[in-house]
């Protein structure tokens, strides 16, 4: 899935992405010179070895944003863009069992936490967050895993990472297994349980004000994905990093447009009208670059070192394109 070349056009694998912000692209409403994207299904995952994303045999990659400073760590041959096309907020992805005498974040030090990965966007900002804004002894909580994580951990204190027994993690908590769940529910009948079940509570009920907070003191709202690049195809074409980045936030103009102009097609009433209420309130929590992302990515740095994803701290030199640095 490496870069070619057609009509003297320089051919680009890109994920095969169906976010609004990604979709003018996909679409071909967006033109970049000298490139044509062609689309490649891919996986945001890493759950072994991928040698096309280590060797840099691709183009774009939608990558979960928790193995990649942990790929960069480990060798792999790709660099960032400041593009962040999935976001969501981690708080309402923590539930906690009713029974675990679990009335406040600092209650989960010593409890068994479930997630289905150790190492994704979810866990790292998750421990992250609670242990700067919540007072989480994020190093006391021992972490019960479906899936193996593939990059080593340098350092992990003493947390202890448990592979579960095959049953599903959302089963662990509703079956007391387990005293917290933290993990991507992405799938709406677990959602639909968890919410109902009466043995089961969020440990942050206003989550929606939690994270206004966070946005508005520290400028973080959790991006989930982030584009990456094959860094022989960075390496072998300078400039091209920067026109690229220029593309996806083009799209992502487009798309905001398509909803201020009421034609964005999503089956959510009053699209309009909530898109611009949220403006009023948030500006840009979607927003691409390094100025408007810096104090949330030197944040995340600092987690994946912390939290033993890295040996160093990584410098932003180390991690991103270097064509896309003055953004």
């Amino acid at each position: 899935m490496a870069a070619g070349t057609s009509a003297g056009l320089l051919e680009i694998p890109i994920s095969s992405m169906r976010y609004d912000v990604t979709m003018p692209m996909l679409e071909g409403r967006v033109a970049i010179e000298g490139v044509k994207l062609v689309p490649a299904k891919t996986s945001s995952m890493v759950g072994k070895d991928m040698p096309e994303l280590r060797e840099g045999r691709f183009g774009l990659w939608d990558l979960n944003l928790g193995y990649w400073l942990a790929a960069v760590d480990a060798g792999w041959d790709l660099v960032g863009l400041p593009v962040f096309p999935k976001r969501k907020s981690v708080l309402p992805m923590i539930f906690c069992r009713r029974d675990r005498g679990i009335a406040s974040p600092r209650d989960l030090a010593g409890k068994r936490v479930g997630t289905r990965q150790y190492r994704t966007a979810v866990t790292i900002w998750g421990s992250g967050l609670l242990e700067d804004f919540y007072g989480v002894d994020a190093r006391a909580i021992s972490w019960v895993t479906q899936t193996a994580h593939h990059f080593p951990l340098h350092e992990v204190g003493t947390r202890l990472a448990v592979i579960g027994d095959g049953k599903p993690t959302l089963d662990l908590l509703l079956d007391g297994d387990i005293d917290a769940l933290m993990t991507d529910i992405s799938d709406g009948a677990m959602f639909d349980r968890l919410e109902r079940s009466p043995d089961v509570m969020r440990l942050f009920p206003d989550y929606e004000a939690e994270d206004l907070a966070l946005w508005r003191d520290k400028q973080i709202f959790p991006p989930m994905h982030v584009i990456v690049m094959s860094g022989r195809l960075d390496r072998e074409n300078p400039g091209l990093a920067r026109r690229l980045y220029d593309g996806l936030a083009k799209a992502k103009q487009l798309a905001e447009q398509d909803i201020a102009g009421d034609r964005a097609g999503f089956a959510i009433l009053y699209l309009r009208e909530r898109f611009k209420g949220q403006q009023e309130v948030w500006g840009d929590p979607m927003a691409y670059g390094m100025q408007a992302n810096r104090a949330m990515m030197d944040a995340f740095r600092r987690y994946n070192h912390r939290q033993g994803s890295t040996r160093t701290l990584l410098a932003e030199e180390k991690i991103f394109a270097g064509g896309t640095l003055d953004t």
